[in-house]
């Protein structure tokens, strides 16, 4: 039976040494069995004793999770993110093993939950600062590119304020070399309160297509204002091609001859309050600026939650961003395979790229349209061939696309108590799982930081601790206290 204890891929002639160690472990594990059936033994962390007998000692080997043997047996742990260390006792101040390191040198699916304030965010922040921290050689190779919708990630240009659990751990407090954009209409109230930022991000006008307006309005075809936002925007584009902003699309709007004047005036003020926003211009951010080698860039899009008239914002955000890099990766893989052939090197001038996105269940909504979702599926079931790797964080899963919890390889999931979530990834229990999820749950420390981890590429299911992180936590719940 495989389980959160299974060192099966360590060298077997250190664990079995000697006939004697063999035949000790052979009546542990049948004295064990004995007591099984008299007592109400908490049979994870006995079967994680008697893994720790088969190691003879805590190995100092770490669990790799995300890799098959095969490149486990040709990288070993290059190209990995440090996210923790297993669970090695019961209690609410377990005995932490070995390091857990997970695979980010390939594209996976990887499903973060937890409930609010489990530490979602928390390990969201670990995986940038691990991918800010690579070797150059594969950091070059990989690039992220992280939606914050609470506004949160600019921390992780800060170090840590206190590094007294840092020092528990080895480590030491250092800032993370991110690049946090925030929309350019928010750039000065960033910058006026000393909010570390790097500049501004815009979405340039003429990448909107006309269902994407419609979207950003809550709109649809049935709608006169629909109907009319997308006669202007293809008479524009017949007169004027791909650059043109939100002014000229007024004037188009203004100009045409097929809409009464309350119509035309009811759009133009909702072109006006999109133009007030500073997001659409003629000339948007750069994909090769979002996506560079070694560059792990935020796009902080939180004040756009609750301004009225720009719920949709940042699903658009997301739908161009993604559609942006989906099509370009498609187009680089095919030079990457080229170059392989030709001089057995695999490069290409854009690396890998992960998408994180924080409250996923917003973009992938399970029943209700999303402008970014049809982007999000695409990069779920096609993404590993191209290059994309998607981190999705939630802390309602319940609410969460089913092919978002169903295609993932790797479950990373911090406490839950709602059944409803808890009955929405149990669909991810897996063959070699023998243990229901609720019940784990109920074994999990209470502190904030431990996750259950299932892994499909190793077949276990590990129970860990976060690692801290080097850089401030800006995402802890306010609080009246001053210090």
């Amino acid at each position: 039976m495989r389980t959160i204890f299974d060192a099966s891929h360590l060298d077997r002639a250190s664990r079995f040494r000697s006939i004697e160690f063999r035949l000790a472990r052979f009546f542990l594990i049948k004295i064990f069995l004995l007591f099984e059936r008299f007592f109400s033994f908490q049979k994870l962390y006995i079967l994680q004793f008697l893994s720790l007998f088969m190691q003879d000692d805590f190995s100092k080997e770490p669990a790799v999770l995300g890799r098959d043997l095969k490149d486990l047996e040709k990288y070993g742990s290059e190209g990995c993110a440090y996210i923790g260390k297993v669970v090695m006792s019961s209690g609410e101040k377990p005995v932490l093993g070995r390091k857990v390191l997970v695979d980010v040198s390939r594209p996976h699916l990887m499903l973060v939950c937890g409930k609010r304030g489990g530490g979602k965010s928390y390990t969201l922040a670990v995986f940038m600062e691990e991918m800010a921290r690579l070797d150059p050689s594969i950091r070059n190779r990989v690039a992220a590119v992280t939606i914050d919708t609470v506004g949160i990630f600019w921390g992780l240009k800060i170090p840590a304020g206190d590094d007294k659990e840092l020092a528990e751990w080895d480590l030491k407090k250092e800032k993370t070399n991110v690049k946090v954009l925030v929309p350019k209409g928010q750039l000065a109230f960033y910058q006026e309160k000393g909010l570390p930022i790097d500049g501004a991000f815009t979405l340039k006008c003429s990448e909107l297509e006309e269902s994407e307006w419609m979207a950003l309005f809550r709109l649809s075809w049935r709608d006169p204002e629909g109907v009319l936002i997308s006669r202007a925007i293809q008479k524009l584009r017949e007169k004027v091609g791909t650059y043109y902003g939100i002014d000229d699309i007024i004037s188009a709007i203004r100009t045409d001859d097929e809409s009464d004047n309350n119509l035309k005036q009811a759009v133009v003020s909702r072109m006006q309050m999109a133009k007030s926003w500073g997001l659409i211009e003629k000339e948007g951010t750069k994909i090769s600026d979002l996506a560079s080698p070694g560059l792990i860039t935020c796009i902080d899009v939180s004040s756009y939650r609750q301004t009225i008239g720009a719920e949709g914002v940042k699903d658009i955000v997301v739908a161009l961003i993604g559609k942006k890099l989906f099509e370009q990766r498609m187009l680089y893989r095919k030079e990457e395979e080229i170059k392989l052939i030709k001089e057995n090197k695999r490069s290409s001038k854009m690396p890998i790229v992960w998408m994180m996105i924080d409250e996923a269940h917003m973009f992938m909504p399970k029943d209700e349209n999303n402008i970014a979702l049809p982007v999000l599926l695409e990069w779920v079931r096609v993404g590993r061939q191209p290059g994309l790797g998607l981190i999705l964080a939630t802390q309602r899963p319940e609410k969460l696309h089913p092919d978002a919890i169903s295609q993932c390889d790797l479950f990373i999931s911090h406490r839950m108590t709602s059944q409803p979530d808890i009955a929405a990834v149990g669909a991810l229990r897996p063959s070699y799982m023998s243990t229901d999820l609720d019940k784990l749950y109920a074994e999990m420390p209470k502190q904030k930081g431990f996750a259950l981890v299932i892994d499909d590429n190793t077949e276990k299911v590990w129970m860990i601790k976060t690692r801290p992180r080097f850089s401030w936590d800006s995402s802890v719940t306010a609080s009246a206290f001053l210090v």
